[in-house]
């Protein structure tokens, strides 16, 4: 399969129970080898609820702005507020719902960029 240039392929990772493991990747495309990380559900959950506080932040950034600037320009803070303010809510929900994304289970640790994930090919352990 190609995807926007980029030859694909996917890896099958089962996410450890507790903390993280490092799993070394052979492309089958350009033969590099790089490393990944692949992160316990728990590990995700605090990845994203740390970008829903990135998200809040900004968001409130844009509010204040668009208190403090006057009605000439205050429009601008609340523009920027609200896409996120959505993110917020977006990343608050997936976090309470325990619905991740490939790329909240698995990074690059090292190495050029490879679009090797499939979400339908995280196995989690039993719980």
């Amino acid at each position: 399969m190609t995807l926007a240039q980029h030859e694909t392929w996917q890896e099958t990772f089962t996410v450890p129970e507790k903390g993280y493991t490092k799993r070394n990747i052979t492309c089958p495309v350009c033969h590099a080898s790089f490393q990944v990380k692949v992160c316990s559900q728990s590990k995700a959950r605090l990845r994203k609820l740390f970008f829903a506080s990135c998200f809040f932040v900004i968001a409130a950034c844009g509010i204040v702005f668009g208190v403090f600037a006057g009605r000439e320009k205050g429009y601008i803070g609340y523009s920027l507020a609200a896409p996120f303010g959505f993110f917020t809510a977006w990343q608050l929900v997936n976090a309470m719902r325990g619905r991740f994304d490939p790329s909240d289970i698995v990074s690059h640790a090292k190495g050029k960029v490879h679009r090797i994930f499939d979400e339908h090919k995280i196995t989690f352990p039993d719980q």
